[in-house]
């Protein structure tokens, strides 16, 4: 990541005579005069007089740079496509503050919030194309998407006056791609010779990355075995009703306590649903509505898994008008997206779930059994 050589924001300390200042701004700076830690207003370029009692009131002026300036962003297999690539972006974003009190006075780091917000927007971009698309029409639909949805980057301050995505890219590298799919090496093989033919049939090079190979198992080294072996996936720490959270076999740093569980209104009799993990057969009753689902700590599931949000997706209990009760699953806006059978999520739009159905978020999935 990379921006304009020129800071954002900048304070000074007005120098002053017999407690008055005189101070110029510049065109394409606004500044706000703050007084003993408050806002007193805000400035426009030109010339500006202030007063503060010598020793008895801190006067500052902050500069806040309102040109438009511009953000690089380079991705490292961070998004998935559609049909489950690892897929590298690189872009420049344009971007103006609109809101200079919000940006300077009220985000601790406004570069690092507006990154964040454009790779969330990228992630879903991103996910609502195959590869076949992405080859083909990928920097027009991503473009498009990020300038569609600014209103995140708005409400932080800034306006996006362009967007122009420079690389789209696929990179083959061991062991990611079994990650993700959960696959033995024959598999992996295949799935790899399966989208050179795709990116060979749209006329896009394949690009090599350097990346060393990723181990899946947390805290142990790199294998030396043979590779056919099939990837293991680390059994996660998972916190249920009346139990304490369940450590790995592997040594793991210490976590946090997860936040205590608030329990549900059930019916007379009904046993909660719960969700089985496909391979370490660990259950995670469904016994709090929302059921909140991502890395944070405080969530009711916590799911440590690169490509799983901080706060990922939800899980409702909702009554039918027979009194039966229904579950909904909702992803809450993720980067990588939330898949039941294969099919990744609409945002924010509900799904109702049966048994049977397989959820997938990052490397992990979970039945669901009512």
């Amino acid at each position: 990541m990379s921006s304009n050589s020129s800071p954002l924001i900048q304070t000074l300390t007005p120098e002053r005579w017999v407690g008055w200042s005189m101070d110029f701004i510049e065109a394409g700076y606004t500044g706000l005069l703050v007084k003993n830690g408050r806002l007193l207003r805000e400035l426009t370029p030109g010339r500006h007089f202030s007063f503060a009692i010598p020793l008895l009131e801190q006067c500052q002026l902050v500069l806040v740079d309102t040109k438009i300036r511009n953000l690089d962003l380079i991705s490292n297999g961070d998004f998935l496509s559609r049909d489950q690539y690892l897929i590298n972006v690189s872009l420049s974003v344009m971007y103006q503050v609109v809101d200079a009190k919000r940006v300077a006075l009220e985000l601790s780091d406004p570069i690092a919030a507006l990154t964040s917000a454009v790779k969330d927007s990228l992630g879903v971009a991103i996910g609502q194309l195959r590869v076949e698309q992405l080859t083909s029409q990928g920097r027009v639909h991503v473009r498009q998407y990020l300038l569609d949805h600014a209103e995140v980057s708005y409400a932080l301050g800034f306006v996006l006056e362009d967007v122009r995505v420079s690389d789209i890219n696929f990179p083959q590298t061991p062991g990611i791609i079994r990650q993700v799919e959960g696959m033995s090496a024959r598999q992996e093989t295949e799935y790899e010779a399966e989208l050179q033919m795709q990116i060979a049939e749209a006329g896009r090079p394949v690009i090599q990355s350097p990346v060393q190979q990723v181990n899946l198992a947390a805290g142990s080294p790199s294998p030396a075995k043979d590779p056919t072996l099939d990837a293991t996936l680390e059994t996660k720490n998972l916190a249920f009703e009346g139990q304490s959270p369940t450590q790995a076999s592997l040594p793991m740093q210490d976590r946090p306590v997860l936040a205590p569980t608030v329990l549900a209104e059930s019916s007379e009799g009904a046993t909660p649903a719960r969700l089985v993990h496909k391979l370490s057969g660990a259950i995670a009753t469904l016994s709090a509505t929302p059921f909140t689902i991502g890395r944070e700590p405080s969530n009711s599931l916590v799911i440590e898994d690169s490509l799983c949000s901080r706060y990922h997706s939800q899980i409702f209990q909702q009554p039918d008008p027979q009194g039966t009760i229904c579950y909904q699953l909702i992803d809450i806006g993720s980067s990588n997206g939330t898949f039941v059978n294969g099919e990744r999520l609409a945002p924010h739009q509900p799904c109702w779930l049966t048994t049977g159905h397989v959820i997938r978020i990052g490397n992990q999935e979970w039945t669901f059994e009512v």
